[in-house]
């Protein structure tokens, strides 16, 4: 049995205030510092004045639940709350403010967030929220490897997959192995999509190295000697060779040229696992198909920050539907097991995770939830229009930004542990391409509501209607 990984996380309070759900108004006039609320709320929203233990201080109402409790022990009527129009305007119809904030939570505590009243939410969506995944093993407490009672490993290889090993007449092993990398989880790093300053960089380094995962990056934008080991190039066709010396594996865009650049890449770095990166679009089934039967050993598949397809842009395919048409495309031609797959773009929460690995995809790597774990409000318009950053990404300390994405990293892989106790799976690899564990809204649709309503049509068409 492979040695236990765990993830240690410590609290890392947040910088600035982060945006509530609720904003909670104290009459001054009217409260008479009885401290009730205090006593009544679990989520520490009321407390009293570190300097003045006679005085209530203000509350943190980015911690409020809307439970309402504090409202109605209030002897004086002295609380209101009402919803935060700043949370309603957080991210975009993708990244919603209930991801935004509990990513927030999640970096801030390292613990998975829990409504405590239920799934409030929809039952059906687009891309995952269509989906929904097997848990017919979740009344068995043995399969709990979040609490430690069972242990899941969590680990997966990158690199290209043989299909038979070979061994000689002294039974060592006589077909060459290509290089492979085990990451502990299936989760790396992407390229940062905004927000590149040296000390994000470095923060995600530090991460990436505590978490024994690996990092993208484009070298020509930030790399350290220090972190070379975890770190992942995006080299140009015209520059191979001169920063991967010391690292486990490097990316090339994909192009015209790219399978000779994969070739001189590999004379001048033989133990070097090669990925290149290939955007989601309608050619990208056939252009993973062309790497592997080309020997790359990583096909790294990305759509835009919002899971959305990139070629053509503004096609409705979402991360979900791409993945699965890629992973059946390359199981139809026997030669899924030889390839790597790694899928971004839209992996928002720990859900997605699970579910990428579910549709075909073998790891996921992670972008903008990295600096949403930094406090990232998403707020686009600063971006574009030059605007100081209202949480000062800038002067983010590397190691406090590192225990933020650790603590993120550590409550999405626990939630991954929980998903996995239970299907009853006890490693990560099997919940590769499992699609008998998953349900699909679009399948349902099909096979049940669409052949109701064509024996409807079919009826009123012979009775003239």
């Amino acid at each position: 049995m492979p040695r236990k990984y765990n993830i240690e996380v410590s609290p890392a309070p947040p910088r600035f205030p982060p945006v509530g759900k609720f904003v909670i108004e104290r009459s001054a006039a009217d409260c008479i510092n009885c401290g009730r609320c205090a006593l009544t709320c679990i989520h520490s929203v009321h407390a009293r004045l570190d300097e003045d233990p006679r005085r209530m201080a203000e509350p943190e109402d980015y911690r409020c639940k809307g439970c309402f409790r504090c409202v109605q022990e209030c002897p004086k009527e002295a609380l209101t709350i009402r919803s935060s129009d700043e949370y309603l305007r957080l991210g975009d119809s993708y990244w919603t403010p209930e991801i935004i904030s509990k990513n927030w939570y999640q970096a801030e505590t390292g613990k998975v967030p829990v409504s405590g009243a239920g799934y409030p939410g929809p039952f059906s969506g687009e891309g995952f929220d269509s989906m929904w995944t097997d848990m017919s093993e979740i009344v068995r407490p043995t399969r709990d490897g979040i609490h430690g009672r069972e242990y899941i490993n969590t680990s997966v290889d990158i690199g290209r997959k043989v299909p038979v090993i070979k061994f000689d007449a002294q039974g060592r092993i006589a077909s060459p192995l290509p290089p492979t990398v085990s990451v502990p989880l299936p989760i790396i790093f992407d390229t940062l999509p905004v927000g590149g300053y040296g000390n994000v960089y470095e923060a995600v380094a530090r991460a990436a190295s505590f978490l024994g995962t690996l990092m993208i990056v484009d070298p020509d934008a930030w790399f350290s000697k220090e972190y070379e080991a975890n770190a992942v190039p995006v080299l140009t066709q015209s520059a191979l060779e001169d920063s991967v010396k010391a690292c486990k594996m490097a990316e090339l865009e994909y192009g015209s040229t790219v399978l000779g650049a994969v070739e001189e890449l590999r004379n001048a770095n033989p133990g070097t696992i090669v990925s290149v990166r290939v955007p989601f679009g309608d050619t990208a089934a056939e252009i993973a198909e062309e790497l592997t039967c080309a020997g790359v050993e990583v096909v790294h598949l990305y759509a835009d920050c919002n899971g959305k397809q990139i070629d053509p842009p503004g096609e409705p395919r979402l991360l979900k539907d791409m993945i699965l048409e890629v992973h059946r495309h390359l199981v139809a031609r026997k030669i899924r097991d030889e390839v790597t797959l790694i899928a971004s773009g839209g992996i928002a929460i720990a859900e997605h995770v699970a579910k990428s690995i579910l549709c075909g995809a073998d790891l996921v790597a992670i972008d903008l939830p990295l600096l949403i774990a930094l406090e990232c409000r998403y707020c686009k318009n600063y971006h574009s229009s030059g605007l100081k950053c209202p949480v000062a990404l800038k002067d983010v300390d590397p190691r406090y930004g590192a225990q933020r994405i650790i603590n993120l990293v550590g409550a999405w892989r626990n939630q991954l542990l929980e998903v996995l106790g239970a299907m009853g799976l006890r490693e990560m690899r099997r919940l590769r391409g499992e699609l008998g564990r998953a349900i699909f809204f679009e399948d349902i649709q099909r096979e049940t509501f669409d052949t109701v309503f064509a024996r409807e049509v079919s009826y009123n068409v012979k009775a003239g209607n």
